[in-house]
């Protein structure tokens, strides 16, 4: 045999055998279920850890996420629906997003019965109720519970500016804005760039004015501009006029700019956000690791914001923080189920509730994580205590009366009239 001949052969014998190793590769790739994922949530830390465990313990099937800003996936998803491009699974949260996508989603109920049959059993028939709409379609999956409104705080801060108790009323969180500015720092860093913040504070505080009006207008029940929201309004309008939040408050984000940029850097007191973030309370939470408050060991807590009302009643809402939906185009719904089943009863519930980011839906599922903050604990127990005790949920359904309170707020807190802001929230009632 000639030398280029034993050449030929000896390349032959290499690709076959190449090929030979390849091909069960590709084949067992090529067997993979791909599921596209979009949310807000988990963040980037957090899916990292918990989809690795789903294909873990799922190896036929892989989880393709994508995570962008709330504000930001909200519009994302809303271009990709609308032109039959939309993911496989998708987060929503309750009230008026869960009546606008109810149309792209699977009816979770169905779903559940038919690959997960125990489903109404173990999870929280009150999450399931939020996540229902008026004509009894199940939207999505409830994943966590989380109440609104809340502060983060630097126990460490309050002393350095001399605050000697966390305010639970106006004019101690007055006095502590003056005792922040005096050291330099700033009160409360508030997201208020952030239409879902704003209209959270809103139901919320209305409520402390008058409990449960905010639910009978949005049903038509009573006028916008009665007293009571006029008084919220007012009180909205106080945080900017008295210093409470950061001077550029309108155009701020809530993530990352006020948590990075004011609270994690140790340049705010207070961090205006959801019962979701308590994590930080312990200081073994990765979010702090590196940032300026883990840095220098300041100790943090959460509190329900402060009472807005001259009787210092305080109010909790709580509701169903995110659902995970299925979309009606997805061509894997049995393996959708597994991931979602891993969500709401499995480890990537537990892994979520362990890191403190909402309390659980299921009935298996509690805190088993270690308690190693100060506050951390007494944290914990407030929240809980007024996610139980919620007048109602945080979220209003009527989409159209929502986005008028928050096109309202913006301009209140710019300096408009709140009894004439309220007059536009009442004509888009009027007009349905």
């Amino acid at each position: 045999m000639s030398n280029m001949k034993k050449r030929i052969s000896v390349i032959m014998a290499a690709a076959m055998a190449m090929s030979m190793t390849v091909t069960p590769i590709h084949a067992e790739e090529a067997d993979k279920v791909t599921l596209s994922f979009w949310s807000w949530l988990p963040t980037t830390d957090q899916s990292e850890e918990m989809i690795a465990e789903f294909e873990k313990q799922n190896p036929d099937i892989k989880i393709d996420y994508t995570r962008t800003e709330q504000d930001d996936y909200f519009e994302k998803l809303q271009v990709a629906m609308a032109s039959g491009t939309g993911p496989d699974l998708f987060g929503l949260t309750t009230g008026a997003m869960e009546e606008q996508y109810a149309p792209f989603a699977e009816d979770m109920s169905g779903l559940g019965d038919e690959y997960w049959s125990d489903w109404k059993d173990i999870i929280s028939e009150t999450a399931v109720e939020q996540c229902t709409t008026e004509d009894g379609t199940v939207v999505g999956m409830p994943l966590l519970v989380a109440g609104m409104t809340d502060l983060l705080y630097n126990k460490t801060l309050m002393d350095e500016c001399g605050i000697e108790k966390v305010p639970t009323t106006y004019e101690e969180l007055k006095d502590a804005a003056a005792k922040a500015k005096e050291k330099g720092y700033v009160c409360v860093a508030a997201g208020a760039a952030e239409d879902w913040v704003n209209s959270d504070w809103f139901v919320q505080i209305s409520n402390e004015f008058e409990e449960n009006a905010v639910y009978e207008a949005e049903k038509g029940e009573r006028p916008w501009t009665d007293q009571c929201f006029v008084d919220t309004m007012t009180a909205w309008q106080n945080l900017f006029n008295d210093g409470i939040f950061e001077d550029g408050a309108l155009g701020v984000k809530t993530y990352p700019d006020a948590r990075d940029q004011y609270f994690f850097a140790r340049k705010s007191i207070f961090f205006l956000t959801g019962s979701w973030h308590i994590g930080p309370t312990s200081p073994s939470n990765s979010e702090i690791q590196g940032t300026e408050i883990g840095n220098q060991g300041d100790t943090i807590g959460m509190c329900v914001f402060p009472s807005m009302s001259e009787d210092g009643k305080i109010c909790g809402t709580a509701g169903v923080d995110i659902m995970l939906a299925v979309n009606k185009d997805c061509k894997e719904k049995e393996a959708a189920m597994k991931f979602v089943q891993f969500m709401a009863d499995g480890d990537g519930q537990q892994y979520w509730v362990n890191y403190l980011q909402g309390a659980p839906v299921s009935k298996n599922i509690s805190y088993a994580g270690t308690v190693d903050g100060e506050l951390q604990q007494q944290s914990i127990d407030e929240v809980n205590s007024y996610v139980s005790n919620a007048v109602g949920n945080r979220k209003l359904s009527n989409s159209e009366v929502e986005t008028a309170i928050q096109v309202a707020m913006q301009n209140v807190a710019a300096g408009a009239n709140p009894a004439d802001e309220l007059k536009t929230v009442q004509d888009v009632q009027d007009a349905q």
